[in-house]
């Protein structure tokens, strides 16, 4: 036990991309335009199978646009995951659940800390209260093609995972379990693979986006890393992207596809 190593994201994703599904052209010249929640609103425009185009039209940053390079998988008909690292700004992934026969869409925008900011001491941040991860996240719900109605029912936080045990198998080496603790907080384990024997309990996020079909988003405390995947329990299955630094230079990254096979290990309940 005593040689566990915590590993960044460049080295844990040489195992864990064996279950992913595989990447789809579907939206390939097709143009969508978001009306977010916080009143802006930005223009989607997948200029083939893997480049699109974003332009914001309303909000603070109306005007400006960019291009960059995203992949896509449709995990139910006419569900898709889009995730693209942003070029124009630093360390920062965007993630979009588009499910498009609802209309409904959920924006996902993570951004890993600067070295310096992971120095700092789980005490340190305790004490005022601060979150223990330095990997910070965004949530943005909206419409697509139409206004935003805060009326209508969209993509909302749930306890539905909540108490669970799960185990994911990534690939024929990586295997991992986790218990959904309560709404703010996991646990997970690395029961075979790179990581295996260590453990830890992060912060989380829970949306459901359709019946047994949530997005779940963590973010590690100790190795800045954020995950963003879907998970269909009807399929049994996770589709989404691991997203850190490539090694412990804090210079490149690494945003790598990941998709696992889902087993439920049991339930705990509460009075």
């Amino acid at each position: 036990m005593d040689d566990l190593r915590f590993i960044q994201v460049g080295e844990l994703a040489k195992g864990i991309s064996e279950n992913v599904l595989p990447a789809v052209a579907d939206l390939s010249g097709r143009s969508v335009q978001l009306f977010f929640e916080d009143g802006s609103s930005t223009r989607y425009t997948f200029t083939d199978a893997h480049d699109l185009r974003w332009e914001a039209l309303t909000g603070s940053a109306a005007g400006a646009s960019g291009e960059e390079s995203y992949s896509a998988t449709c995990f139910r008909d006419s569900v898709y995951f889009v995730d693209y690292v942003s070029r124009s700004e630093r360390a920062t992934s965007v993630s979009l659940v588009l499910d498009l026969a609802a209309g409904k869409a959920t924006a996902v925008i993570g951004t890993l800390p600067a070295e310096a900011d992971v120095q700092k001491s789980a005490y340190r941040l305790a004490s005022v209260g601060a979150d223990l991860t330095a990997v910070a996240v965004r949530f943005l719900r909206a419409t697509i093609d139409r206004p935003f109605d805060p009326e209508e029912r969209h993509h909302a936080p749930t306890t539905e995972l909540v108490g669970k045990r799960v185990q994911y198998v990534y690939s024929q080496t990586e295997t991992y379990e986790h218990i959904y603790l309560n709404e703010k907080l996991y646990t997970w384990q690395c029961l075979t693979g790179s990581e295996q024997g260590l453990a830890d309990t992060d912060r989380c996020h829970y949306f459901k986006i359709d019946d047994e079909l949530y997005l779940f988003v963590w973010r590690e405390k100790i190795v800045p890393t954020l995950g963003v995947v879907l998970l269909d329990w009807r399929r049994k299955k996770t589709t989404g992207k691991l997203f850190g630094y490539e090694s412990d230079d804090f210079g490149g990254l690494t945003n790598t596809p990941i998709g696992a096979y889902a087993t439920l290990l049991n339930v705990t309940t509460y009075d």
